[in-house]
């Protein structure tokens, strides 16, 4: 096992994603066991994982003998073949069980290996049906400002965060529309709901008018945000998008890549809106994150007319880790995870609340175990918090056992989905004393 002091050794030789040269200095956490809802590292000191890997795919927690007898089982049988012109039973049969619980009528999916190809799998889809319907010149992708949709190239082109890896990789490729979230605590349009009356949804017409409503092909956004932590938006912002959306003829795309599978307390985050998209990009907890697998479904009317999908991933349609999000599903199901992120949810929220109570705090919210405690300087004009500060509450965090995150300017908590009260409970106590200790550091009273 990894001593402390071989931290930096051990990661010599990884390239690691969005770590910086200091914090490999200071050395790197490996994380060597999970069980539940626990992870352990390499000294053996224990953390509460309140974010499910941090990405948040451990929907079923860490340890399911059964998701790692799947992967085994189906190894054993047909490890691999390709997804172009013949079929396997996993993919056949997990696309089966995804037309019995996606929203409505998605009913036809294909498989992937993470969410950043999802959404590009999904454009690309969206392309062919405008490309054989004879709508030839319609590439533009509108997207939000604040979104996250991955990192691939044709998602990335859907990134409407200030991050340096869309900075980086700038020029983007043409085509890339933004309009503006529905960020209430912090209304970007500088109005107020409900008498805004939902105007960042409503300016979307304004801007495929500009831009040319025969060029759009696709919009893209989460049913519920992550940009700003865990954001929902009012509940007449979705179905105004898909009207609009129907008016010029324009795909809509959900990404459920972190809202699906029990994630907010529905199967899927759409639910909660009540209206039907064409296209939904699903990952993370399709399998608890035990293998690599993301998924793309859309309804019989974008699929009717492609003579061929001209698309081809080595990995796609996977036999193994289809059979895994078969088997995971079948927990999600058997053992009432949906229900049980309902009920937790709401629970931690109820516990979460009373922290508006402090100088600092100026919005606590979610949806199902998808939560966020939103910061501010000043509570009147909601003045911005600092990365810094935020960053410095993660690793107080760390320190007392519990790992969290920052999204925006919030912490963001999405623990995996079997978590119970007690460990809520030790959360939120870990919470409030990182809070508490960084407005003390402040001088915030």
């Amino acid at each position: 096992m990894y001593q402390s002091g071989e931290k930096l050794a051990a990661a010599t030789n990884l390239i690691l994603h969005r770590t910086g040269q200091k914090e490999i200095q200071e050395g790197i956490t490996v994380i060597v066991k999970g069980e539940g809802v626990w992870v352990y590292d390499q000294d053996g000191t224990q953390y509460l994982d309140m974010d499910s890997g941090v990405t948040r795919p451990v929907h079923a927690g860490y340890g399911r003998e059964e998701l790692a007898r799947a992967a085994y089982d189906q190894m054993c049988q047909l490890a691999y073949f390709t997804p172009m012109q013949f079929a396997n039973v996993p993919a056949i049969k997990l696309s089966e069980k995804l037309a019995q619980i996606a929203p409505g009528e998605i009913n036809n999916f294909t498989f992937e290996c993470d969410g950043s190809e999802a959404v590009e799998t999904a454009m690309k889809l969206a392309r062919h049906y405008h490309y054989y319907r004879g709508d030839k010149a319609r590439f533009k992708i509108i997207s939000r400002r604040g979104a996250y949709h991955g990192v691939n190239g044709i998602g990335i082109r859907a990134l409407g965060t200030v991050m340096p890896m869309r900075q980086m990789m700038e020029p983007l490729t043409p085509g890339s529309v933004f309009i503006e979230s529905p960020y209430c605590y912090r209304c970007p349009c500088n109005l107020k709901y409900p008498e805004c009356e939902i105007a960042c949804a409503r300016d979307l017409s304004r801007i495929i008018e500009f831009e040319g409503p025969e060029y759009i092909s696709v919009f893209i956004g989460e049913p519920i945000q992550q940009g700003f932590g865990a954001f929902k938006p009012p509940k007449e912002y979705w179905q105004i998008i898909r009207e609009i959306c129907d008016k010029y003829g324009i795909l809509l795309i959900m990404d459920e890549v972190i809202c699906g599978f029990g994630r907010t307390g529905k199967m899927f985050a759409t639910e909660h809106f009540n209206i039907q998209p064409d296209l939904i990009t699903m990952a993370k907890g399709i399998t608890s994150g035990y293998v690599p697998l993301g998924a793309v479904g859309c309804t019989g009317k974008v699929l009717e007319p492609i003579d061929i999908f001209n698309h081809l991933h080595t990995y796609g349609n996977h036999p193994v880790p289809c059979a895994v999000g078969l088997e995971n599903i079948d927990i999600i199901i058997r053992e009432k995870l949906v229900e049980n992120s309902a009920e937790m949810g709401k629970y931690f929220l109820e516990a979460l609340k009373p922290l508006e109570q402090h100088p600092s705090v100026g919005e606590v919210r979610g949806t199902g175990l998808w939560l966020a405690v939103d910061f501010t300087m000043d509570k009147k004009t909601r003045a911005p918090y600092p990365v810094a500060n935020l960053l410095n509450m993660v690793a107080r965090a760390k320190q007392k056992g519990a790992i969290i995150k920052m999204m925006g300017m919030a912490l963001e908590f999405a623990p995996p989905l079997i978590i119970k009260k007690e460990e809520i409970d030790l959360a939120v106590k870990v919470i409030e004393q990182c809070i508490t200790e960084e407005e003390k550091a402040l001088n915030l009273t």
